[in-house]
Order: C-alpha cells, then sequence, then structure tokens
C-alpha cells in the first residue's frame, strides 16, 4: 500500500462547470454552466466516498476519431448531448459574433451542446487544429437539458474548470 502523503491533498469538487453552446433568439450562443445540483458523495460499489456528479438519462453515446486538422464547417448540434474531449484539440467559433472556444482533449475538458437546428439557424464551426486526431464521446441526452445555472457569457474561463491545466498547445503533443 502507497503511503497517502505521497498523493497531493484531495479536495473534492462542488460543481461542475462546463461551457455551452445553446441558442437565443435562433442564434448560437457560448455560455459558462454550472450544473446544478453539484456533486455529492458517491455510495456506489467501486466509488464509494469519491464525488460523484449525475450528467442525466443519456443514450446513443459514439466514439468519433477525428483526423488532425478537420475542419467540420457550420453545423448544428445533432442532438443535445455532452461532448467529452478525449484527445487532441477542438476550436469552437460562431457565425455571427466574436466568441470562440478551444477545447483539449484529456484536459478536463466537457462540453454541452444544446444548438440543434430547432433551436438555432445557423449553429456554431468547429475545427480541429491539432497535428494529431481528436477523440471525442458524443453523448445524446435525450432532447433534455441539464438542470443549471448561468454562470456568464462566452466559455468558461481556465480558473472555472480546475480540471483544465493546459499551459500551451504543445501541452497536446
Amino acid at each position: 500500500m502507497v503511503p497517502a502523503s505521497r498523493f497531493p491533498l484531495f479536495v473534492p469538487p462542488t460543481f461542475l462547470n462546463v461551457t455551452a453552446i445553446s441558442a437565443q433568439n435562433g442564434q448560437s450562443v457560448l455560455e459558462c454552466w454550472q450544473i446544478l445540483p453539484g456533486f455529492s458523495t458517491s455510495s456506489q460499489s467501486g466509488t464509494v466516498g469519491a464525488s460523484i456528479l449525475q450528467l442525466g438519462n443519456v443514450a446513443n453515446m459514439s466514439y468519433s476519431v477525428i483526423p488532425p486538422g478537420f475542419n467540420a464547417g457550420l453545423h448544428n448540434a445533432p442532438a443535445t448531448q455532452w461532448v467529452a474531449f478525449l484527445s487532441g484539440l477542438a476550436h469552437v467559433t460562431l457565425p455571427d459574433s466574436s466568441d470562440e472556444a478551444y477545447f483539449f482533449g484529456g484536459k478536463g475538458d466537457f462540453l454541452f451542446a444544446a444548438d440543434t437546428a430547432a433551436a438555432s439557424i445557423k449553429g456554431h464551426s468547429t475545427k480541429y487544429p491539432s497535428r494529431f486526431e481528436t477523440r471525442v464521446l458524443q453523448i445524446p441526452t435525450g432532447g433534455t437539458i441539464p438542470q443549471h445555472s448561468v454562470l456568464h457569457s462566452g466559455p468558461c474561463e481556465t480558473h472555472q474548470q480546475p480540471a483544465k491545466r493546459v499551459r500551451s498547445l504543445d501541452d497536446l503533443d
């Protein structure tokens, strides 16, 4: 057994903050959401005592491998969904705004996409500028948007997402 003193002090998270692509008045917008009700202490076998947060009812999860330098172009979210970036890099922009967001795979980056064709006329653009493939989990929620509070317009900032610790784009390679 490894002595506990060899590990950094664990401070349980209270809330999950995520950048969301939602829509207002038919246009996609970036917002920083705090997912509610927040983390609790797990009583589930295998994670008893760990922090846990329910993400809602999900189905039909997919795993995508996106080539380096891929340009997905202007599109809507195919469904309301969680998007977990496992590796690589994604750059999201909006057609009628200067807002943009970068998602660094493997660095705790998580997105909620809700700018479906029913909510947003034009959607958003996504490019994958890394020299390496980007691996993504897309996790549809069956049309459900999680309970949340909007912390501010625009993407979440690094200090609002403690798991995000990229110093530069070179950290990805």
